[in-house]
């Protein structure tokens, strides 16, 4: 089924007519026929009685009839949005904390610059709790601000764009750094290092909820601001850590990164300002989603 089949019918339908279809499309009417009928055998249902002297829709017409008039409508709509992004000189400002195993960002912001040559893309590196306030104050457009529990209580429009399993990592000589995997419980014992809601805003009620689950309360003995300094705490034998697996990429040799036994996941996520009009934020928008499910 084609758009043009549905605009031909929406115009038989409002008519009630062939002759004043065809003429209100500027097409023979013959033709006009022939792809109302072929429609009628596409869908399977008969959408319109025909008499000599009048036309009626069926009740299978006018489901379809009110249906069509929305997706035309939203078809009209994201036509005339990308065209409004192609016809403005227009920016986007993304605001993003900077993490070397996260290929979503650079990805996105080529395929985005490939669909829209003419939009012009700026980054912003700066910590969560300062894109959040950038997002209200309008000096950014959208962020990757981490995790999403902390955007709801911001008042912010959000979406998870990427979730990862959660990975322990160790210092070389922990007792658990010889088993191939380590089953949450095995933890409660340890000091762990945390991320503070300065570096990363919902990490530390997410922790707490994680160990929760597995029966115990994590005794956390430092909260840092930067993966890298997760890393570096670790590094000094200071706790464990629990980590998005990707940070495997950037690790050094002098750690361990253990699997967790049950599996869990942290999410990431993107927020841009409510009811926020901008046709280059939209289409960003739809370019994250794109390259996000070509990812997975």
């Amino acid at each position: 089924m084609e758009l043009r089949h549905l605009r031909y019918f929406v115009a038989v339908a409002e008519e009630l007519s062939f002759t004043r279809a065809a003429e209100k499309l500027r097409i023979a009417q013959p033709s006009l026929t022939r792809q109302i009928k072929d429609l009628e055998e596409e869908i399977g249902a008969r959408l319109l009685d025909r008499t000599k002297k009048q036309i009626k829709l069926t009740d299978e017409g006018e489901c379809l009839l009110a249906r069509a008039k929305r997706l035309l409508g939203d078809s009209i709509e994201m036509v005339e949005s990308v065209r409004e992004v192609s016809r403005q000189a227009a920016s986007i400002r993304i605001g993003y904390l900077p993490h070397p195993f996260h290929r979503l960002l650079p990805m996105s912001i080529s395929t985005f610059e490939q669909q829209y040559p003419k939009v012009s893309v700026k980054l912003f590196g700066m910590a969560p709790s300062d894109q959040s306030r950038a997002l209200t104050e309008s000096k950014i457009d959208i962020a990757f601000v981490g995790m999403s529990d902390a955007i709801r209580e911001n008042g912010l429009q959000f979406q998870v764009i990427a979730s990862y399993p959660v990975v322990a990592l160790l210092p070389i000589n922990h007792r658990l750094a010889a088993k191939t995997a380590v089953k949450l419980k095995d933890l409660e014992s340890a000091s762990f290092i945390s991320m503070s809601d300065n570096g990363y805003p919902g990490y530390s009620r997410w922790l707490n909820a994680t160990c929760e689950q597995a029966g115990f309360s994590p005794k956390i003995i430092e909260a840092v601001d930067s993966e890298l300094r997760v890393i570096r705490s670790v590094q000094s034998e200071l706790g464990v850590a629990l980590l998005p697996e990707q940070i495997k990429s950037v690790l050094p040799g002098n750690l361990r990164i253990r699997n967790v036994i049950p599996s869990v996941l942290i999410n990431s996520a993107v927020a841009w300002r409510e009811n926020d009009p901008s046709p280059p934020l939209r289409a960003y928008l739809k370019t994250l989603e794109q390259v996000g499910s070509q990812m997975r």
